[in-house]
Formats: C-alpha cells, sequence, structure tokens
C-alpha cells in the first residue's frame, strides 16, 4: 500500500485492484457501470416509445427524426468519451504508480480540454445543425422533427461532455457505486420529464430533449459535488491549468477513442442515405430502433469496459503484467458470455419489443423483426473489438488504439455500399454482421499480439529487479 492510496481512494479498494480476485474487482467495477447504463438505456428506449406513441399520426416521423439526429448527438458523446477514455488512461497509471502530481494535472488538463471541446461543439453545431442534419440523412418531412430536438441537445453540450469526462473520474477511483447511483437518480427523473413535457405539455421532440439537458445539468451538479465533498482527491480549481505534455498525453489517445467512436458516423451517413434510396422515412425508424435495442443488448460489454480500463490501467502502471493479461481474457469471456445469452432473448421476444414502439402496425413491425435478426446476428463477438480496443487504451497504446479505432469502419463503408447495390434494403441489414466478423478477427489479432508483448515486458521487469537496475 501507497501513500496516494490512503490519500485517495480508500484502501481496500486499491487493495482489491492491487492483489484481490480479479474476477471479484471486475465484477465490483462493472457491476454498478452496468446497472447504471441499464437504467440510462432503458430511459432512452422509454423515450422513443413515449415519442412514437405521443406524437399520434407523426409518431414514426418522430422516431425517424431521433435517428437522423442521434449522429450529430452522438458526435458530442464521442467528444466526451476521447476526454474521459484518453484522461482516465492517464490518470489510472497515476494511482497504480502513487504519482500524485501525474493525477492531479490528468484531472485538470481533462476539465481544460472539455471545457475548450464543448465550446467549440456548441458553436459548430448551432452554426451548421441544418447541413449536419441534412447530411445524415434528414428529409424535409423529418427535418423539422429532428432540428427542434438537436437545437436543445446542442445548446446543453457542455453539460454532456462534463457529465462524461468527470465521471470517466469518478471510474478511476474505483467508485463505481457512485457513478450508478447518480445515472439511475437523474435517469428516472428524466423519464417523468419526458412524460410531462411530451403527454401534459404537447412539447413532442422539444420536450424530450429539454428533459435530457436538465438532467444533465443535475448530474453535472452531483458530479462536482462528488469532487468536493466525497472523494479523497481534495479537488482544487487551480488543477484546472493547461500542461502540454499531459495535455497531449491525454489527448492522443482520447483522438483514437474518438475517432473509434466518432468514425462511426460515417456509417451512419451511408445508412441513411442507403435507407432514404431503397427504402423511407419507415425504414429509417427502423434503424433507429434498432440501435436502441442494441445498445440496450450491448451494455455488458461497455460496462465490463468499463471495469476494465481502471483495473488494466492500475495493474499495469503497478508493473503487475500477469494480471493485466488475466483481466483481459476474463473480460472477453464475460462479455462474450453475456451478449450471447441477451441477443438470444432479443430473438425469442424481437415482435412484441417492436410492438412496445409501434403498437398499431403489425406489418412493419414484422418488417423491423427480419431487419432486426439479420443486422444484430453478430452481436456477441463485437465484444472481441470493444474489450480489445479498451485494453490498448488502458495500456496508453496510442497507435493501436487508432488503428482498431478506425478499423471496423474502413471495413464498413465499402461494405454498406457494396451489399445494398446488390441485395437492396436488405443488403443494408447483411453488411452488419458480415463486417463485424472481420472487424472482430482482426482485434483479436491485435489482442493476442499485445498479450505477448506484455508476457516479454514482464520478463524484461524481472530481469530488471534481479540486477538492481532501475525499471
Amino acid at each position: 500500500m501507497t501513500p496516494l492510496d490512503s490519500e485517495y481512494t480508500m484502501a481496500d479498494k486499491h487493495e482489491m485492484m492491487n492483489s484481490g480476485n480479479l474476477k471479484k474487482a471486475l465484477a465490483w467495477l462493472a457491476a454498478p457501470a452496468i446497472v447504471g447504463m441499464i437504467v440510462q438505456t432503458l430511459y432512452g428506449i422509454v423515450d422513443s416509445i413515449f415519442v412514437g406513441r405521443g406524437l399520434g399520426d407523426d409518431g414514426v416521423l418522430g422516431l425517424a427524426a431521433l435517428a437522423v439526429a442521434f449522429p450529430v448527438s452522438y458526435l458530442l458523446i464521442c467528444v466526451g468519451s476521447g476526454v474521459a477514455v484518453g484522461g482516465s488512461s492517464f490518470i489510472s497509471r497515476g494511482f497504480g504508480a502513487a504519482d500524485k502530481e501525474r493525477v492531479q494535472k490528468g484531472i485538470g488538463n481533462m476539465i481544460f480540454m472539455a471545457l475548450a471541446a464543448s465550446v467549440f461543439c456548441t458553436i459548430a453545431g448551432l452554426l451548421f445543425l441544418d447541413p449536419l442534419l441534412t447530411l445524415f440523412g434528414a428529409t424535409e418531412t423529418n427535418i423539422p422533427f429532428a432540428r427542434d430536438y438537436m437545437f436543445w441537445i446542442i445548446l446543453g453540450c457542455v453539460f454532456q461532455i462534463m457529465t462524461i469526462t468527470l465521471n470517466s473520474v469518478v471510474m478511476a477511483q474505483g467508485n463505481s457505486v457512485y457513478s450508478m447511483t447518480m445515472y439511475t437518480v437523474t435517469s428516472l427523473i428524466n423519464v417523468v420529464l419526458d412524460y410531462i413535457f411530451i403527454f401534459e405539455f404537447g412539447w413532442g421532440v422539444k420536450g424530450a430533449a429539454i428533459a435530457t439537458v436538465l438532467c444533465q445539468i443535475l448530474n453535472v451538479a452531483i458530479l462536482i459535488f462528488y469532487l468536493y465533498k466525497v472523494s479523497k482527491l481534495n479537488f482544487r480549481l487551480k488543477w484546472i491549468r493547461f500542461d502540454r505534455p499531459v495535455f497531449s498525453e491525454i489527448g492522443k489517445i482520447g483522438i483514437s477513442e474518438f475517432l473509434r467512436e466518432g468514425s462511426l458516423v460515417f456509417t451512419f451517413i451511408i445508412i441513411v442515405w442507403n435507407l432514404n434510396y431503397y427504402g423511407n422515412d419507415t425504414h429509417i425508424a427502423i434503424y433507429g430502433l434498432i440501435n436502441r435495442i442494441f445498445g440496450f443488448v450491448f451494455i455488458p460489454a461497455i460496462g465490463i469496459v468499463q471495469g476494465m480500463i481502471p483495473l488494466a490501467g492500475f495493474n499495469y502502471g503497478a508493473k503487475n503484467f500477469e494480471r493485466v493479461r488475466k483481466i483481459v481474457k476474463i473480460s472477453l469471456v464475460w462479455a462474450i458470455g453475456i451478449l450471447f445469452v441477451l441477443t438470444a432473448i432479443t430473438y425469442l421476444f424481437t415482435s412484441e419489443i417492436f410492438t412496445l414502439f409501434i403498437p398499431d402496425n403489425p406489418e412493419l413491425v414484422k418488417e423491423a423483426v427480419i431487419a432486426y435478426w439479420i443486422a444484430d446476428l453478430m452481436i456477441p463477438i463485437i465484444a472481441i473489438q470493444v474489450i480489445g480496443s479498451a485494453f490498448m487504451q488502458a495500456l496508453g497504446k496510442a497507435k493501436a488504439s487508432f488503428v482498431l479505432a478506425v478499423a471496423r469502419q474502413v471495413i464498413m463503408i465499402p461494405i454498406m455500399v457494396i451489399f445494398p447495390y446488390f441485395f437492396g434494403l436488405v443488403g443494408v441489414w447483411i453488411a452488419y454482421p458480415v463486417t463485424d466478423l472481420l472487424a472482430s478477427a482482426l482485434t483479436l489479432w491485435f489482442v493476442v499480439s499485445q498479450l505477448k508483448s506484455l508476457k516479454n515486458e514482464e520478463k524484461l521487469s524481472e530481469k530488471y529487479k534481479r540486477e538492481g537496475s532501475p525499471v
């Protein structure tokens, strides 16, 4: 146990991360995150149900608008995720190495980066909102709904980005219970506000957006309270100071995460354009609903990643290489197994699930079921991509993270062009499992290679220790 442990976090938490049972440690970090994200994602599903039912005859247009607005909103999430993952990797290694100054500088530069990015996103988003929505496939019929929604989301994006950034500090300290509680409470409040604004006030999609922003403001307030009153960090505003080397290191990992997630936008564009060409607003709505269900099913993998990154980063910083290898293997087995079970369940009840969103159109539900069955066929092995990329991020391997960040999109873009050309609308859905199979194979190769590299690194470390040389 180091002085930094007692100063920054509870000793038992760091003991578990440093030398405790890995399965218990991973479950302890991941489970609260999974619960919190389940609540969040259920809110998103309920949000879509409210829009689909609350707009009456315009319900399908409202759902289509949410689908074309999603890439813009998703880019904002990617900005926050980039800062959060880059910073989390940086400060987790600081905790593992008992480097107090590294932790402080890391947190300060994360916040600085998040604020700067928020200002840029707000100005650019409001200036180019309509062109962006058009680029992402908005039509004359659904763009009024998409504009009403995204105006408010962009206006409050600083709170969205800061929520993701500050929450990563909580996770890096291993306090996932606090994160889970925060997201659970605010998501439940969000559902209540959604109902009031959509059904009682008649604000439609605008009401859904306003409810979201208000809850993000509450999230930031709760996280600031954590930094000042709950955390052992003794956070001070003076930490928020630009430091070029720290900013650069966080940015290198953060950029790869932003590219990994943000590059999905290119596929969004191609998908929606194909759906507009071979289908209509109805099929865009189906696409949006498939994403909602996929997001719910994929929660365990994301939760495991959130537990794995600080755990792997901490042990890598502490030079516990054997534990790092075990962490990755356990994470992969858990993620693939859980996703297989959840995918099977959604396949059994797909019709009932889609009926929640589209209650009065059995033919549309039938079409949506077929699309889901094809598109999400390879969900379990996507875990390999997410775990593999997170593994590289946790170790600070910027180049490998970058390659894995863009690999899936590089593979998907030509497939998403070719398959619809030959198979029409069905080709859009077929492109998903084909892409995921190829991208997962590539990621697995990277992971195996890095695990071998860790073994060599461990041998060198042991050699230096025996010879009394600095490691």
